[in-house]
């Protein structure tokens, strides 16, 4: 491997950033929960916060005798400065918008179901061909944002993220009030910042018509980090395997703050909970798309059809493969990342037979050498076996806590049973 050395320029962490507006301190019920019933390795993780870079939002539901819920959320080491790469989590504000984006085009006769196609415009860009997993032969945004939930494909977030923009993007999160989040870039892409801005020329169609034509778009807004010029690792490859030794910048990278990540899911899943101009505006039935979507096991679906087990893309209670505890009516509700080192999960945990749900969303960086890019990643031996025990703590500790009403989904419930 080739070592790049930069004599005239030192990458520091210390430069001038903007100071967090929200720092929550530690939940007291949380660190009694985890000393009192955690095993020792969960344990001897939590002791080592620099090191593995632990965060944990965990919300409480409550609800009354009409079914409103209330919410109380825990914090553990919440720290929305420290940055991590939040990879394959954006795909849930993402897919958020893109309904909330077809409910706006309803008028022009397009569904989420619509045949969708991608041309290019400029030299970065590239054309979508056709989707033969599909009934009409055509990719859909149905398609896209199934596949992306299903088995976190990146193909369909690219299109997702071009068919939104960056500036739709970034105006209707600020409008819901995610001031910090960031989704200003594709994934997998050789380009460098600026193709982000560019986004492709999209066009949706049936048997008969051109139904709509959004033109080629180029933003107006230039976003970057809010907390500076942030960085992960001592050191790092590049694609072509050189070594960087100092810290990789993530300046013009996707920053998702896990408190933000965890109000849209609440914001989605509990709409009753938040103040009626912080709800998503789509369309029930688009909505039940992607709910039915994130609580899927991989096995139910088809066109395509995947031959993953339940546990797949099912960090929290049962990454490690473990059963999904003594009851057969859970549903896990979710989304992951997984890069650099990173591994991470938000999901809304349902178990419909004791009438139990909370939401968890979490991240933790297994990476010993500190180093990206060499695929020595300890997600399997430190990572994963963190998520599953903390999953199945909070499970265990809402079991048996007494709640002032419980009540059950009972629309979520029927997502599957159509």
């Amino acid at each position: 491997m080739k070592t790049v050395v930069f004599v005239t320029l030192l990458f520091a962490t210390t430069l001038l950033r903007a100071q967090p507006e929200f720092e929550p301190a530690d939940s007291k019920w949380l660190e009694m929960l985890f000393q009192s019933r955690g095993s020792e390795v969960f344990k001897q993780i939590l002791q080592q916060p620099k090191k593995y870079r632990y965060q944990i939002v965990f919300s409480q539901i409550d609800r009354n005798r009409k079914g409103i819920p209330f919410v109380t959320t825990h914090y553990y080491h919440f720290n929305k400065s420290q940055y991590f790469y939040p990879a394959s989590l954006v795909k849930f504000p993402a897919s958020l918008l893109a309904l909330q984006k077809l409910t706006e085009l309803e008028p022009l006769g397009i569904r989420p179901e619509t045949s969708v196609s991608f041309d290019s415009a400029w030299h970065c860009q590239t054309r979508s061909g056709r989707d033969p997993s599909q009934i009409s032969g055509w990719p859909s945004l149905d398609a896209y944002i199934k596949k992306m939930m299903l088995v976190s494909d990146n193909e369909s977030y690219n299109r997702t993220y071009e068919f939104l923009g960056y500036d739709y993007i970034a105006q209707n999160l600020q409008e819901k009030g995610f001031n910090d989040t960031r989704i200003i870039q594709r994934f997998e892409f050789s380009c460098d910042t600026l193709s982000a801005y560019i986004t492709n020329p999209v066009c949706f169609f049936n048997d008969r018509d051109t139904l709509y034509r959004q033109p080629p778009a180029t933003a107006v807004r230039r976003l970057q980090n809010p907390y500076g010029d942030v960085y992960m690792g001592s050191r790092y490859y590049d694609a072509l395997g050189n070594l960087y030794p100092f810290p990789r910048s993530f300046m013009f990278n996707n920053y998702l703050p896990l408190d933000e990540l965890h109000r849209m899911l609440i914001s989605f899943y509990l709409p009753e909970s938040v103040a009626e101009e912080k709800r998503w505006n789509i369309k029930p039935e688009y909505a039940d798309l992607l709910k039915k979507y994130m609580g899927m096991w991989p096995r139910e679906c088809q066109n395509p059809s995947y031959g993953y087990a339940d546990h797949y893309k099912k960090y929290l209670l049962m990454g490690t493969g473990a059963p999904l505890l003594d009851s057969s009516d859970i549903r896990i509700f979710n989304v992951v990342g997984r890069a650099f080192g990173v591994l991470a999960d938000c999901a809304y945990v349902v178990d419909f037979q004791h009438n139990i749900e909370f939401c968890i969303t979490a991240v933790i960086y297994c990476n010993e050498d500190d180093v990206l890019n060499n695929d020595k990643y300890q997600y399997d031996t430190a990572g994963m076996p963190f998520l599953t025990e903390l999953g199945q703590l909070l499970y265990q500790a809402e079991l048996q806590r007494d709640k002032h009403l419980q009540f059950s989904n009972a629309d979520l419930r029927e997502l599957y049973r159509r």
